[in-house]
């Protein structure tokens, strides 16, 4: 905690610092929550009050070219010596040309899909694929390509993989994302990635994150596939995702259903220890929930109040009950 807090006051004395010649943004979020969990209409002893993100973030311009971006999870558990675990992203990006950006430190896996694309905060329950992925922050180094009218990236980036025991394992990702805006009603998230999960053993991911805009409502649709050698069927494994959400300028109400399934057998697994840190093999998972947000502050996200309800298809049977609370502090 002291050296979080000494890191901490070293960011923003530097960001002050540079204030005059430079262009940056500090700020804080967090959330609160009260969850109430039923196992078979019974309360179970997972219920309360909790917080559940405390976040820090940095973001700012060194000159015309270099530039920084900085995002801490000052509430997470740090297991290890490494400071670096509860950081979610810390990179600088060299800006080549007008098409052209280089970026290198921790960053986030450049896996496509919107439900992994979101901010944790904002999300109130996951996939079992998103659920359970290791990591998603490593680091790595990428190249971005976009084009003239800024609504299209190409992002080729080689991480660590996210699938490591340990910061000098020597497994990496290899990962290529297009983030593009197709029409006015129409962007996706589309991703190719080969993860190193055993010395030269690798699992695909092929992820088509899809999101669309009719009048006041955003729907995403993610499909992602998953395959290794080991498997006979290329489409036995693959998760499916949809969130409908209807905005007004205060409110947003929205519900979503994701599907998990994985019909591949243990036995087909090379590694004995990879498919529990992924959907396991004899998966047949389906989640769904609706919601509402309540932007309280006219005109403003810096305030937020949400309530959820979700359940699934496992036994015996769960329903799980979250409202709470989420701000923004803006120190520039």
């Amino acid at each position: 905690m002291k050296r979080t807090l000494l890191f901490i006051c070293l960011a923003v004395f530097t960001s002050l610092s540079f204030a005059q010649n430079n262009e940056f943004s500090l700020k804080f979020n967090t959330r609160a929550d009260f969850d109430y969990n039923y196992l078979e209409g019974e309360r179970n002893d997972n219920s309360g009050f909790a917080g559940k993100f405390l976040n820090i973030m940095l973001d700012g311009k060194i000159n015309d070219k270099f530039e920084y971006h900085w995002r801490q999870r000052l509430n997470k558990t740090n297991f290890t010596s490494n400071f670096f675990e509860a950081t979610d992203w810390a990179y600088l990006t060299y800006r080549i040309n007008d098409n052209l950006s280089l970026s290198a430190g921790k960053q986030v896996v450049a896996i496509g899909g919107f439900e992994y694309d979101y901010a944790p905060i904002d999300v109130y329950f996951y996939s079992d694929f998103c659920n359970v992925m290791p990591s998603c922050y490593e680091f790595g180094t990428s190249l971005t390509w976009n084009n003239n009218t800024q609504d299209q990236f190409l992002t080729f980036q080689i991480s660590n993989s996210i699938f490591k025991q340990q910061p000098f394992d020597g497994l990496y990702a290899y990962n290529l994302l297009w983030n593009g805006q197709i029409t006015d009603w129409w962007r996706t998230l589309y991703s190719v990635n080969l993860i190193e999960y055993n010395e030269g053993n690798y699992v695909n991911y092929i992820a088509l994150g899809n999101q669309f805009y009719v009048d006041n409502f955003v729907i995403d649709l993610d499909y992602t596939n998953k395959y290794i050698e080991e498997q006979n069927n290329f489409f036995t494994d693959f998760t499916l995702t949809t969130q409908v959400k209807y905005q007004l300028p205060q409110l947003n109400i929205f519900a979503k259903i994701s599907y998990d399934q994985n019909q591949s057998e243990y036995s087909r697994f090379v590694s004995p220890n990879y498919w529990t840190m992924t959907v396991a093999p004899g998966t047949d998972y389906m989640l769904y929930g609706a919601g509402v947000e309540y932007f309280p502050i006219k005109n403003s996200k810096d305030v937020r109040l949400h309530a959820i309800i979700s359940s699934n298809n496992r036994e015996p049977a769960n329903l799980f009950f979250n409202a709470g609370i989420t701000w923004n502090m803006k120190l520039k």
